[in-house]
């Protein structure tokens, strides 16, 4: 490669990385808070407790041990190495995805260009780096980015070993960036679409027959089969018996479906690279062997967010994988842009402003949508939780009314439960002294639940009988061992659902983190 190019592309990549640097050391308050304070967790917990990747741990279940079904753990356990060299921080979390993103680069260029070619590899490589959910998923402390930047380096591998079927090092490229992918996600598996298209293109119909490609599917699958076997294995049989992501399929109404649509065109990729994706696909075909691979692996994506709707309508980085196919179409879209105006004898100079043009609104409008991303919607959590690690004995298990997002918990470093929106006023008092009865000694309202006190009189009333630690306008902090008149808890009205009577050694599924079954599976 020519030394301009290699600058180019160097610069694209160092661009890609400074852009998700920025705010690099912001706690884990922004929209996606509660994942990525989810993976701190059990990065934390490596960090403190040992290296035990067989058994992440998170620490919204009470006093129980807090094992769960999750993905294999890289990411936290990368982390928690960190952690031993830098001390535990939110940007040492956060570089290992940005560190994957940079990796994902040069193989996301070597794969457009052997579909498209270099030009439109270059455009492809430079979209990438500024679409908005690749932006922030690509600096969020989650193994999505990891995962993305390992199916992409696995299709590459995949397509170069089936040229030269007899290399041992593209069949082991290839064969463990594919099961490290699903181990770090799940759906990973869909690379298998793209992987079962471009054997038909070189085999046909003869493909079953061929021992070398049955061989590949038993390794890539081997670990992911076993580990997936084992995770779910810890939720069934350890408290808050819980496997992440086991909420997410479903089928939704045509209307959410086109609310999700809407969300991918505009905040996911932005509205100019979601047209010059329509665009690719529909009007401006490769002529390749493999002109197809980006559209069936498209086309995988969209059967997963189909079947999996639920999953992906409450989480964005679910669609994470779109966003490099969206920006190979539009790199490929571009150059032939480029090199219609080059027909038409536009000077070079033209062009050039042209996509100067083209980039600044693509780069206006990933500002213009990443804003909302890093807003700390959720620093109440984070606040209300430094404050109970700095007063809390280090033994007490608090209960936060954080609806299922463990950041405070996080930032508390102690065990404890979620408390979720109750129904009326009675539920909420019955639901907090359950908690107290089973061993909660710590209650925290967030300021975004600060409207319970208004909409739920009885608990309001029933908080008074509590001493405050803290109260401000961003938390209201309770110590439930010290109250004020014990024997006054107003009892629930006879219809308002009876949580079940807990031993103080455990904390069930029911009461700490899931009082109901919808809200016991909302974790992806």
């Amino acid at each position: 490669m020519p030394v301009v190019k290699i600058t180019l592309f160097i610069t694209l990549t160092v661009l890609g990385i400074s852009i998700r640097l920025i705010k690099i050391t912001q706690p884990f308050v922004d929209q996606w808070s509660w994942r990525q304070s989810d993976v701190a967790t059990i990065a934390e917990n490596f960090y403190n407790h040992g290296f035990n990747v067989f058994y992440p741990q998170i620490n919204w279940a009470g006093n129980a041990p807090g094992y769960v079904g999750t993905e294999f753990p890289l990411i936290p356990l990368i982390a928690s190495l960190g952690y031993g060299l830098f001390g535990v921080h939110e940007w040492v979390g956060r570089l290992v995805s940005v560190g994957f993103f940079a990796a994902s680069v040069p193989f996301f260029y070597l794969l457009a260009k052997k579909i498209y070619g270099e030009r439109s590899a270059f455009f492809a490589v430079a979209v990438y780096n500024i679409v908005p959910l690749s932006v922030f998923a690509g600096r969020a402390f989650m193994p999505d980015m990891p995962a993305l930047a390992l199916s992409i380096i696995a299709l590459y591998f995949f397509l170069q070993w089936l040229e030269n079927e007899r290399s041992a090092k593209l069949f082991t490229g290839a064969a463990s960036a594919t099961a490290l992918a699903i181990l770090m996600k799940l759906p990973a598996i869909i690379l298998g679409l793209p992987y079962l298209y471009v054997l038909w293109q070189r085999y046909g119909a003869g493909w079953m027959q061929k021992l070398h490609v049955w061989g590949f599917a038993a390794a890539s699958l081997a670990l992911p089969a076993l580990w997936y076997s084992h995770a779910f294995l810890i939720s069934l049989n350890h408290f808050p018996f819980h496997f992440f992501g086991e909420a997410g399929l479903g089928i939704l109404s045509l209307e959410q479906y086109w609310d999700l649509l809407r969300r991918i065109a505009t905040s996911s990729l932005s509205p100019i690279v979601f047209a010059a994706m329509v665009i690719g696909i529909f009007l401006l075909p490769s002529r390749g062997e493999l002109r197809y691979v980006f559209h069936l692996w498209l086309l995988a994506n969209l059967l997963f967010i189909v079947f999996a709707g639920k999953g992906n309508r409450r989480h964005e980085w679910y669609q994470l994988p779109v966003a490099p196919i969206a920006a190979a179409f539009a790199g490929h879209v571009f150059e032939v842009g480029w090199l219609r105006l080059k027909r038409q004898r536009v000077t070079r100079l033209l062009r050039a402003f042209v996509i100067v043009v083209l980039f600044g609104a693509l780069g206006y409008f990933s500002y213009r949508y990443l804003i909302p991303f890093y807003e700390p919607a959720f620093a109440a959590l984070e606040i209300a939780g430094r404050e109970l690690n700095a007063t809390a004995p280090k033994n007490s298990l608090v209960a936060i009314a954080d609806s299922g997002n463990p950041t405070g918990i996080y930032y508390g470093k102690r065990k404890g439960c979620h408390m979720y929106k109750p129904v009326d006023g009675p539920e909420a008092v019955n639901t907090l002294e359950e908690l107290r009865k089973a061993g909660i000694t710590f209650f925290v309202l967030p300021s975004y639940n600060f409207r319970w006190l208004s909409d739920y009189p009885e608990f309001r009333e029933h908080l008074s009988l509590y001493q405050r630690v803290k109260e401000t306008g961003e938390y209201i902090i309770l110590d439930l061992t010290a109250s004020k008149h014990e024997d006054r808890a107003p009892q629930a009205r006879a219809e308002t659902a009876q949580a079940p009577t807990l031993a103080k050694e455990s904390l069930s599924a029911e009461i700490c983190s899931c009082p109901t079954p919808e809200y016991r599976c909302r974790r992806g």
